[in-house]
Formats: structure tokens, sequence, C-alpha cells
């Protein structure tokens, strides 16, 4: 029988981490920096805010901010 990995699991983050970018890649940018910035909280509370994961999904939020238009929030 499989267990389920819940919401805090590293898996699980990942997987979240790879549907943001195919949501990007799909054409929503901004869903996907929403989805990234939904995501590094996360990655922050889990894996804590100088894990080599958490740098990543901060430089992913500012990379899917600035494809949508925008520009990076969480760097001021």
């Amino acid at each position: 029988m499989l267990g389920v990995l819940g919401p805090d699991h590293p898996h699980t983050l990942t997987v979240r981490s790879h549907l943001a970018s195919f949501r990007g890649e799909a054409g929503d940018a901004a869903g996907a920096a929403l989805a990234f910035a939904e995501l590094l909280q996360d990655t922050e509370r889990v894996l804590g805010p100088d894990h080599p994961h958490t740098h990543v999904a901060h430089s992913n939020v500012a990379h899917w901010k600035s494809r949508a238009g925008g520009h990076d929030q969480t760097a001021e």
C-alpha cells in the first residue's frame, strides 16, 4: 500500500514547483508567479530560509513576476 506524503513533504513541494513552472510555460506567467509566491511561504516554513530550495523559490517568484510584467517585490 502506498502512503500519503502530505502537503509539507519535500516531494510535495517539488511537485508544486513543477506545476507552477508548467503553468507559466503554458502562458500564465502571473499565475505561475502567484503559485511560486505561495510555494515560497511553505518552503521557508518547512525547509527554512537558508535552504537551497528556498533560494530557488525566491528566484522563481522573481522570474515569473518579470515574465508577467511585474517586478520582484521580494528583494525590497
